[in-house]
This record gives C-alpha cells, structure tokens and sequence, in this order.
C-alpha cells in the first residue's frame, strides 16, 4: 500500500484496546512524525506518553476543563468526560515548543 492511500484511507475507531504500543513501536513513530518537515529544522515535537495511572490524571483534567468552561455541567457529565481518558490504553499528546521571534526562515 502507497503511504499516500493509508493516509487517505484511515479511520479512527471510538476505542482502542490493549495492547498499546511497546517502547520500540513508539520509538519508531515518534522518529516517523519527528521526520515531518518543518521550517529551519527546528524540531519542536514533543510527546507525551499517558499510560496506566497516567489516564486516570488525564481524565481528571478532561472534567476539570468541562467545568471550568461550564460551570453548570452536570455530575454525568463530568463523569463522561473523564471517561474519554479510557477509550485506549495509551495516549500520546503531541506538543510544540515554539517561541516568539524564534528562528523561522519564513518570515
């Protein structure tokens, strides 16, 4: 399969169950998305790997923002919310270090 098909023919399932990836997987997809270009070569890329005890911290902080932005939400709905952390055995949060007036050939 053309790595252009598997891109345009993903779908995303609502759960995922274990096993998650071992370390040598998620090393070689981090390596993988570390690849993508981006201007001056910066390597901003950072991953997050949220497991076992981990989800249910994640899951914590998924209600503590329902509520921040809405107040009035409901205990179920809190629940849900925090619920959402469990849909995987893993997750992985990708985040970007980027500064302000930062090299970046592009401007």
């Amino acid at each position: 399969m053309q790595a252009i098909e598997a891109l345009l023919e993903r779908r995303s399932a609502k759960a995922l169950t274990a096993p998650a990836p071992d370390e040598g997987a998620l090393e070689l997809i981090f390596a993988s998305a570390s690849a993508a270009p981006d201007h001056g070569r910066l390597r901003p890329w950072r991953f997050i790997v949220i497991q076992g005890n981990g989800l249910e911290r994640f899951g914590d902080l998924l209600a503590d923002h329902l509520l921040r932005s809405y107040p009035s939400s409901a205990p179920e709905s809190l629940q849900r919310e925090r619920q959402k952390a469990f849909r995987a055995p893993l997750i992985v949060v990708v985040a970007a270090i980027c500064t302000a007036g930062g090299k970046n050939p592009g401007n």
